[in-house]
Order: structure tokens, then C-alpha cells, then sequence
């Protein structure tokens, strides 16, 4: 417990820093480059989130990188089981990618308004912020952006993949063309678990890129095509979790 507290109170003091960064530079650049701006911004989001990892003495451990493309645009859709995930993401991502995140997000000091200067993507409830946000999506695809979702809409509790929201599939209705590339992670839920603040450092993450695919080419009907990316990503995560217990015993 005594790691937690350091690492919460680090983490305060380096997001409050990180925070002034974004923002004095966001008012500096914005005046002449929207687009540089928003670089800057991403650029030191994820100088955050790779830093927290490191503090946590979190390793990596990445398979089929050839699945990922750093040329190519994507929707990224990898499995949520722990507020790490978020951290996790920006160490194994590249380039510019947004995010999509809950309003409630938007709220939180700081960090809300960072994700803004970002421009990364706030979900609000109703039909009508769905399709705002699905609008907002499109266009960043447009614009060469590649979007991290994750399709669960929550982290798991009970360390299974969840199926899949609804959402992911009218996103690739508005962008048939777009890639979903699966990525499995396994570990996280260890680091930091559901409804914890305990952190447990020195641990290893195990991320595997499987092979991008486009709903359109899969057959059946909606419960189908949402079937298809839990069965593959089920699969795979089972196999890490096997994996990790053999290596373990």
C-alpha cells in the first residue's frame, strides 16, 4: 500500500505538470496550426501515460506486431479490464490516434480538458450524442486519426471479454473502409484491479495484435458480426492467460 500512495501522489504532481505543458503550448501553437496543436498535445499525452508505466515498473511483452501496420489508419478495439488499459494503450499505439471516452471523462480537472486539447472523442448518452459522436469518429478517420475504442463499453469485472456494444458496428457502417484491428491484452487486471486503487508494480503486460478485418466481409447478421470479434479475442486472450500459467508453474 505504501507504493500506491507514492505512485498516487507522483502521478498528481506529474499530471499537474504534464497538464501546464499542454496547455501553455496549446495556446502558443494554436494560433498558427490547429493540426500542430493537437500533435502537441497527443505527443504529450502520451509521454504521460508511457511515464506512469514506467513508474509502476510495468514491462511489455508484444506478438504479431506485423498484424499492425504504422501506415495504415484503424479502428483500434482492444479488450478493457483495468483503468491501466489507458496507459497501456499509449505505450503500444503509435502515431496520432484519439480516443473515445465517456462525457463523464470530459469532467475530470485537467485531465478532461487535456483530452480535449487532444482531440479526443466524448461519448454522451441519447441518440443524439451517439450520432455526434459517430459524426466526430468519421471525420477523424478522414483526416488520417486512428481511433482507439473499446468495444466492451466498460472494463470487465470478471477478467472474461464482455461482448462487444452495438456502437462498433454503426461506426463501421459510416466507415466501411477502415480496418478494425483486434488487440488482446492480458495483465492489466493484475496491475490494478476493478474498483482498487492498490497498485502492484514490476508487473509484465502481454499484448497481441491479431489480423485486422472489415465487418462487411463477415457474414450473418449483427449478433454475428459482434460474435466474431468476441470469439477471436476470447480465444486469443485465453491463450495468453494459458500461456501465462504454464510459464508461472
Amino acid at each position: 500500500m505504501i507504493f500506491t500512495i507514492f505512485y498516487i501522489l507522483i502521478n498528481i504532481i506529474f499530471t499537474i505538470l504534464n497538464f501546464i505543458a499542454v496547455f501553455v503550448l496549446y495556446i502558443f501553437v494554436r494560433p498558427f496550426s490547429k493540426k500542430k496543436s493537437i500533435i502537441i498535445s497527443h505527443s504529450i499525452a502520451k509521454f504521460w501515460g508511457r511515464s506512469l508505466m514506467k513508474m509502476a515498473f510495468i514491462k511489455f511483452d508484444l506478438e504479431n506486431k506485423e498484424n499492425y501496420d504504422l501506415k495504415k489508419v484503424y479502428l483500434l478495439t482492444p479488450n478493457h479490464q483495468s483503468a491501466f488499459d489507458i496507459f497501456c494503450s499509449f505505450c503500444i499505439f503509435k502515431g496520432l490516434y484519439a480516443f473515445v471516452s465517456k462525457d463523464t471523462y470530459g469532467k475530470v480537472p485537467m485531465v478532461g480538458l487535456g483530452m480535449k486539447l487532444s482531440n479526443y472523442i466524448f461519448v454522451k448518452r441519447g441518440t443524439v450524442g451517439a450520432v455526434k459522436s459517430i459524426e466526430d469518429i468519421k471525420e477523424r478517420l478522414n483526416n488520417k486519426t486512428s481511433i482507439v475504442l473499446y468495444p466492451e463499453g466498460t472494463r470487465s469485472k470478471t477478467g472474461e471479454i464482455n461482448m462487444p456494444k452495438r456502437g462498433i458496428l454503426r461506426i463501421a457502417d459510416k466507415c466501411p473502409d477502415i480496418p478494425i484491428l483486434p488487440v488482446v491484452i492480458y495483465g492489466t487486471k493484475d496491475i490494478m484491479k476493478a474498483r482498487s486503487f492498490k497498485i502492484n508494480p514490476f508487473g509484465k503486460i502481454k499484448v497481441r495484435f491479431l489480423k485486422p478485418f472489415y465487418f462487411k466481409d463477415i457474414e450473418g447478421d449483427e449478433n454475428s458480426k459482434l460474435k466474431y470479434w468476441h470469439d477471436i479475442m476470447t480465444k486469443n486472450y485465453n491463450d495468453l492467460k494459458m500461456k501465462d500459467k504454464d510459464n508461472n508453474e
